[in-house]
C-alpha cells in the first residue's frame, strides 16, 4: 500500500521545515528506517526516516521549500501501484501516476547502458531514444518537457520545442547594453516569443547589486530567525537586572588538574572549566530553588528538576543543548554529556529533547577572551550565568599582600518579577564559595 510521507513534528514548537537535500531520488529503492531526506527545523538540521520500505515514487516538495508540519511531501510504493489522490500538495483530485517503463510504440530498440543513464536521470520518463539523444546534446532535464507522443512519450520534437522556448532572445541593443553591464538574459522574464529590449535590461541593471550598494539583505530564516524572535521576546517581557562578581579560579583549575586524566580514563572527554561551572551551579541551584524556575500566568513556576543549558556558538547562530538532573550527576558523568551533546550540535544532530526543557543556562566567551558580558536570559528561564575569560590578575589576599592569582568574572542576569536583588546577589555568592572550594560541591 502507497505511503504518504508528511513533514514531521520534530519538536514541540515546530510549525514548518525547510527540506535541505533529499538523500534519495524519484524511483530510487528506499527501505523502512533509512535516511530519506534532511529537514530544517526551528533549531538544527535533522535527517528524517522512511516511514516504509518501497520505492520513492514522488517528491511533491523540492529541495529548499518550506513546508508545514503535517503535510504531503512524497510517496512512497511499490514499483507499479496506483498512486493515492493528494491534496494542495498534488493539486485537486490529482492522480499520480508515475511511470517507471521506458517502452513504447515509437522508436523501440534496446535501451543501452546511456539509455539506462538517461532513465534514472529523468525518473523513468518515457521518451524515445532520439528525444534522449537530443536532450543529452542540450543539456535537457527531460523532466521540463512537455510530451505530446502516443502515452504520454516524449518525441524529439518536443525536446527541440523545448529548446528553442529557452532560447534568449534579445534587440542588438539590448545585447550590447546587458554585456556591458554584465547582465545575464536569461533571468528576465518575458512573455513567450516576445524579444527582451534596452529597457528590459535597463530595469534589470537598476535592480541588480552593485558594489556601491550599502547593504545586502541576510533573509530571517531557520535558527536566526528563532533568536531574533526569542531574544526580542524575552528582552521586552522580562524585566532584566544584572548581578557580577568575580572569583578566584586557582582552586578549580587544581582540581581540574588532578581529575582529567581519570575523567580521561572513564569517558575518552577532556573534563572543562564549563563541566565544573554546570556542577557548581547545579549545586546552588538546588540550595536557592527559587531561581530554577519561570514567571507563570499563575505565580512562580518552581521547577522540580535541575536541567542546565550550555550555549553552543555554531555557525549560524547557537543552540543550548540540555544536561538533565544535573545536581545528581558526579563530573565524569557531566563531562561525558556535555561533550557528547556539544559534538552532536556541532553536527547538527542534536534532537529536540537534547536542547528543550531547560531550567537554567549557562554561557562562557571566555574562549574568545571576552573577559566580561551580560547575557539576556533563555525565557522561560529566570535567569542566565555568563562567563568571562580566566585571567591572571594581582589581588589583594586575605593577609593584605599582593598575589598574581587566576580571576574570572561571572554575571548573572534575573528576572525580576521571579529574583530579587538579595537572593541574585545570594546565589551568585554561593556560586563563588562552591568555585574557590571546589571540594564542598564533591562531597
Amino acid at each position: 500500500m502507497a505511503e504518504i510521507v508528511r513533514m514531521p513534528k520534530l519538536g514541540l514548537t515546530m510549525t514548518e521545515g525547510r527540506i535541505i537535500r533529499w538523500l534519495k531520488k524519484e524511483g530510487e529503492e528506499v527501505r523502512q528506517g533509512e535516511p530519506l531526506l534532511e529537514i530544517e527545523t526551528d533549531k538544527v538540521n535533522l535527517e528524517e526516516e522512511a516511514p516504509a520500505s518501497g520505492i520513492l515514487r514522488k517528491i511533491l516538495a523540492p529541495e529548499g521549500s518550506v513546508v508545514e508540519v503535517g503535510k504531503e511531501i512524497a510517496v512512497i510504493a511499490e514499483k507499479d501501484e496506483p498512486l493515492p489522490e493528494l491534496g494542495e500538495a498534488g493539486g485537486p483530485n490529482a492522480l499520480l501516476n508515475a511511470r517507471s517503463d521506458v517502452s513504447g510504440t515509437e522508436d523501440q530498440p534496446v535501451p543501452d547502458e546511456t539509455d539506462a543513464r538517461d532513465d534514472e536521470m529523468a525518473g523513468k520518463i518515457k521518451a524515445s531514444p532520439a528525444a534522449k539523444r537530443v536532450a543529452r546534446e542540450h543539456g535537457v532535464d527531460l523532466r521540463m518537457v512537455t510530451p505530446t507522443g502516443p502515452d504520454g512519450r516524449i518525441v524529439e520534437k518536443d525536446v527541440l520545442a523545448f529548446v528553442e522556448s529557452r532560447k534568449v532572445r534579445a534587440t542588438p541593443v539590448a545585447k550590447k547594453i546587458a554585456q556591458e553591464k554584465g547582465i545575464d538574459l536569461s533571468i528576465i522574464e518575458k512573455p513567450q516569443g516576445e524579444r527582451i529590449t534596452k529597457q528590459d535590461v535597463m530595469e534589470a541593471v537598476e535592480a541588480a547589486p552593485s558594489a556601491n550598494q550599502e547593504y545586502s539583505v541576510i533573509p530571517w530564516t531557520g535558527m536566526r530567525k528563532v533568536i531574533s524572535e526569542k531574544m526580542t521576546k524575552s528582552k521586552k517581557e522580562i524585566p532584566h537586572f544584572y548581578l557580577t562578581l568575580e572569583v578566584d579560579m586557582g582552586n578549580v583549575l587544581e582540581l581540574r588538574e588532578k581529575l582529567a586524566p581519570k575523567v580521561q580514563e572513564m569517558n575518552g572527554t577532556k573534563l572543562s572549566i564549563n563541566d565544573i561551572l554546570i556542577k557548581a551551579a547545579a549545586v546552588a541551584l538546588a540550595e536557592f530553588p527559587v531561581v530554577n524556575s519561570s514567571a507563570g500566568e499563575e505565580g512562580i513556576l518552581v521547577k522540580n528538576r535541575i536541567n542546565i543549558g550550555l550555549a553552543v556558538a555554531l555557525e549560524n547562530g547557537l543552540v543550548v543543548p540540555v544536561v538533565r538532573d544535573a545536581d545528581k550527576k558526579g563530573l565524569a558523568r557531566i563531562s561525558k554529556e556535555t561533550s557528547e551533546l556539544i559534538t552532536k550540535a556541532r553536527e547538527g544532530k542534536l534532537l529536540p529533547d537534547d536542547y528543550q526543557g531547560g531550567t537554567f543556562t549557562i554561557s562562557n566567551l571566555g574562549m574568545y577572551d571576552i573577559e566580561e558580558f551580560s547575557a539576556i536570559i533563555n525565557a522561560p528561564e529566570s535567569a542566565i550565568l555568563a562567563v568571562g575569560k580566566i585571567m591572571k590578575k594581582p589581588v589583594v589576599t586575605e593577609n593584605d599582600e599582593i598575589a598574581v592569582r587566576p580571576m574570572m568574572k561571572m554575571t548573572l542576569s534575573c528576572d525580576h518579577r521571579v529574583i530579587d536583588g538579595a537572593l541574585g546577589a545570594r546565589f551568585l555568592r554561593r556560586i563563588k564559595q562552591l568555585l574557590e572550594d571546589p571540594i564542598e560541591m564533591l562531597l
